[in-house]
């Protein structure tokens, strides 16, 4: 969903700026365009915006993709800040209310620091506008007012308080929402003139890097056709990295990630077999990508991951529309997820040392309590080459790793996912893989 954020509108003693809030947030049906709305102070500050590079050359990247990224474009950057403000085109002090209006699109475009986010302007006004071209002393004003405030003709909007408020609401959101979509448009032109900075041998990274985050700004554009491509992109870019025992798992976590992004996306284009393929595939390409002997227990959970994801994506399609059989549903993958889980409880039974003490200081914990990018180790991140760093500190970490991996609840994990694929084989009536996955269960 584009993300769009509201300044100026008092929604707690205001109670006109509360029903205007009320008539964006209530009744969000399938119909009203997809976007987020959030109510910010005017003075709110936005994420900084990072100089922009002139050149790649020197420039060694840590890792793929930072684990904040996603979130700073849906919840923290907005593609639009609009500022409600109350004038009238006949307010008795109209000077004083320009000249306060623009200062206000100032303080929100220094707020912004340097993006690329759009600003536009709704007048909260008591009377119903005339039609278009009759009333001068509007157009004039309306000029003069973009004028002071540096917008154009089409980023100023009047709001009526009537009784239609709900009609001019979906209006104004179908201009935001043209709005949002230059705004998306744009980062997505941004990331690809990086490209040519670019060379095979250093930026491999940036290159997945790049589809990425083109992908995910055409989602966010509802342009789903062009995000599946560029995550397609960035899939078979993900699988061109070189894997060694230090990277395998930052490069399983994206696979993984992304594989998930275009399965949901097949699903919902209503191309299952499209779906059903690229995980077949994902699979095949992941399945002997087990990474450190000793964390062994890891790729199981992973594998028992993927294999639920696929089946959740599976079941929200069908219940959706999507039409199922006995030969394919998704009770064959909550199945598989289950016999991975069994497998990671018997290499935690071989791998994890029983009554070992967790090492001090933690070794795996971080100062911010977050990684800097996904798939990374704690105690490493940001380190690309082949060995390890510090012999004595991995070996520290994987021993940390091995005691809370004998936390883990595995049986409980087991029964849960056994007992969702007996639910969809007795929903396909499939009978005999229903009872025999009940007896399995009841041995557990």
């Amino acid at each position: 969903m584009a993300f769009v954020a509201l300044t100026g509108l008092d929604v707690v003693y205001n109670a006109v700026h509360r029903a205007i809030w009320d008539a964006f947030c209530a009744n969000r049906r399938a119909d009203r365009v997809p976007i987020s709305f959030k109510v910010l102070p005017g003075d709110h500050e936005y994420p900084k915006c990072r100089t922009k590079r002139t050149s790649y050359e020197w420039y060694i990247p840590k890792g793929i993709l930072k684990t904040g990224w996603m979130n700073k474009h849906l919840n923290l950057v907005p593609a639009l800040v609009v500022l409600f403000y109350e004038l009238d085109w006949d307010d008795p002090v109209w000077k004083e209310k320009q000249s306060e209006c623009a200062t206000k699109v100032e303080i929100v475009r220094t707020s912004l620091q340097g993006r690329n986010t759009k600003v536009a302007v709704v007048l909260i006004q008591k009377k119903t506008p005339l039609p278009p071209g009759e009333d001068l002393v509007a157009s004039e004003r309306a000029a003069a007012l973009c004028n002071a405030c540096d917008l154009s003709g089409k980023s100023l909007f009047v709001l009526p308080h009537t009784d239609h408020l709900v009609g001019y609401i979906i209006r104004l959101e179908n201009a935001f929402y043209e709005h949002a979509q230059t705004y998306y448009y744009t980062e997505i032109r941004r990331v690809k003139s990086h490209k040519e900075f670019l060379n095979k041998t250093t930026h491999q990274l940036l290159f997945v890097r790049h589809q990425f985050k083109i992908a995910f700004f055409s989602e966010l554009k509802q342009d789903t056709q062009n995000a599946l491509k560029y995550y397609r992109t960035a899939y078979s870019l993900v699988h061109e990295l070189r894997a060694h025992e230090t990277n395998m798992l930052e490069i399983k976590t994206m696979a993984g990630f992304i594989n998930y992004k275009i399965c949901r996306l097949c699903f919902q284009h209503n191309t299952p077999l499209d779906a059903i393929a690229q995980f077949r595939k994902h699979i095949d390409l992941c399945k002997k990508k087990i990474g450190s002997a000793e964390l062994a227990f890891e790729h199981a959970a992973w594998m028992s991951k993927q294999f639920q994801s696929f089946g959740e994506l599976f079941d929200e399609a069908i219940k959706l529309g999507l039409t199922a059989i006995q030969t394919q549903n998704p009770g064959f993958y909550y199945q598989q997820a289950a016999c991975y889980s069994q497998e990671r409880k018997q290499l935690a039974q071989q791998l994890c040392q029983v009554g070992a003490s967790y090492p001090s200081p933690d070794p795996v914990e971080t100062q911010s309590g977050a990684l800097d990018f996904y798939g990374q180790r704690s105690w490493r991140q940001g380190h690309q080459s082949i060995d390890p760093p510090d012999a004595e500190k991995e070996k520290t970490a994987i021993l940390a790793l091995q005691i809370k991996e004998g936390d883990v609840p595995h049986s409980e994990l087991i029964i849960a996912l056994l007992s969702n694929a007996v639910a969809q084989f007795k929903k396909y009536k499939c009978p005999r893989m229903k009872s025999h996955l009940s007896v399995i269960t009841l041995l557990l």
